[in-house]
């Protein structure tokens, strides 16, 4: 907890962005202390987060519902506030996501030529790639993808499953692996960070699977023009869930289903039509949708909005 001067906010700001997670206790105190003297409060953050428990998210909606101005992650949050009591209230969503021109200049640095030459440096010429990138952790479920490699290597036996991130799952998987005889089709890259040295991992795989809640890693991938095969329970995804529209940029499979993981991914395999529809739709999605662009001219949105109604109520 840290103190907030209250009358300095109230003197150099018109309205001031609250993040909106109770946990954060110095939040809620700035909050409910601003609204008290009628400032201007706008409360941002997460509707719905997988994981929670029922019983937290009523808390943190009780405490947003006192406040008029709600600046959510995506447009999906929005409906999802509007049907849970907060029609009345002043909703925007910003359509989370990352800095797709970064993503774009890294990818313009591997021509096909360069593509090709760094794809031999690791023998994965000639190799269908599937990818992951994100931590060896229990809750984004690796464990389904060794289950589902069986399967899919006797369809396609050059297939390599490339898997970026590190984390406290990594040995117990790799056990797995090889106790399903599949080590020799899983390469453990370890964590990478860099975006430059991220890029031809994504440009060289035909889908980035997470069997898991996927977050910003679904925008990464978007972002390469990568399709994303994830699971179809939204209640425990993330808000980013919301640019993934099935058949169209990517595909769900049934939540912890192998089977359906499996003909999932074989369909991207065999039809090479599919993954470049699904890949070309993937990255307009991030290009139009869901980027730090559009992100900021939300922001905007919202703090106009705000603006507009504390004039109106001040003529009123």
């Amino acid at each position: 907890i840290q103190a907030v001067p209250i009358s300095a906010v109230r003197a150099g700001f018109d309205m001031c962005f609250v993040y909106g997670n109770p946990r954060v206790v110095s939040n809620v105190a700035l909050s409910c202390a601003l609204r008290a003297i009628r400032f201007p409060v706008v409360i941002w953050g997460q509707a719905h987060t997988a994981g929670s428990s029922p019983a937290s998210e009523r808390l943190r909606l009780a405490w947003w519902r006192c406040f008029s101005y709600l600046f959510v992650y995506t447009d999906d949050e929005v409906v999802y506030l509007r049907e849970h009591g907060f029609s009345r209230k002043l909703l925007v969503g910003m359509n989370n996501g990352l800095n797709q021109q970064e993503l774009e200049v890294c990818a313009a640095q591997f021509p096909p030529q360069r593509l090709a030459e760094w794809r031999r440096e690791r023998d994965l010429e000639n190799r269908m790639v599937l990818l992951s990138c994100a931590r060896l952790i229990p809750k984004n479920r690796f464990d389904l993808v060794i289950d589902a490699l069986p399967e899919l290597l006797k369809i396609e036996p050059s297939l390599v499953w490339c898997v970026l991130g590190d984390g406290s799952e990594r040995e117990r998987l790799k056990r797995h692996a090889q106790r399903r005889g599949v080590s020799h089709a899983i390469r453990w890259q370890g964590a990478l960070y860099d975006e430059k040295a991220l890029a031809p991992w994504f440009l060289s795989s035909v889908a980035l699977v997470h069997p898991g809640a996927v977050g910003l890693t679904l925008l990464h991938a978007f972002g390469y023009g990568l399709p994303v095969v994830t699971h179809d329970d939204r209640q425990q995804q993330m808000p980013e869930i919301a640019a993934l529209k099935d058949g169209h940029n990517g595909l769900l499979f049934r939540s912890g289903d192998v089977r359906s993981l499996v003909e999932n991914l074989v369909k991207l395999m065999r039809e090479p039509q599919l993954r470049a529809a699904l890949s070309e739709a993937a990255r307009h999605t991030a290009r139009k949708e869901f980027n730090t662009e559009v992100m900021a001219n939300r922001f905007s949105e919202m703090a106009q909005a705000v603006w507009a109604r504390m004039r109106k109520d001040r003529d009123v």
